[in-house]
């Protein structure tokens, strides 16, 4: 599969996504849903978030690169790759804060420690490869 069909998926699975977090939104009340109506929305937050960040983070790469030489497909491929673990990482600090936050367990050191391990996550996958 060329670039063009993997962006094109994922441009189509937020899509679906954020239809199923709207639906999810429109049809259930907080107060009344159990925990399988808040797991699904965490979980479409979660895949919603993580391909608009991916899809972000791939185009400002791209965009910061065209002025520089020109990539190989492979490179793309590549930043594509890179752009998809640090939207999917960025994703899951997101949806963590808010499952704290509903629960009211969100402190500033919460956050940090946090971002910290995800911070150490993303250091060790970059070094790994």
């Amino acid at each position: 599969m060329n670039l063009s069909g993997y962006l094109a998926g994922l441009v189509l699975v937020v899509f679906l996504a954020i239809a199923c977090l709207t639906a999810i939104l429109v049809y259930f009340s907080p107060q009344t849903s159990s925990a399988g109506v808040f797991s699904l929305f965490y979980l479409a937050l979660l895949i919603s978030a993580a391909g608009i960040f991916t899809l972000i983070g791939f185009f400002i790469r791209q965009i910061s690169r065209k002025k520089r030489i020109p990539l190989s497909q492979g490179q793309v491929v590549r930043n594509l790759e890179v752009s998809f673990r640090q939207g999917f990482l960025l994703s899951i600090i997101l949806v963590s804060v808010l499952i704290l936050q509903s629960q009211r367990l969100l402190y500033w050191w919460d956050l940090a420690a946090l971002v910290g391990l995800v911070g150490l996550a993303e250091w060790w996958l970059m070094k790994r490869q």
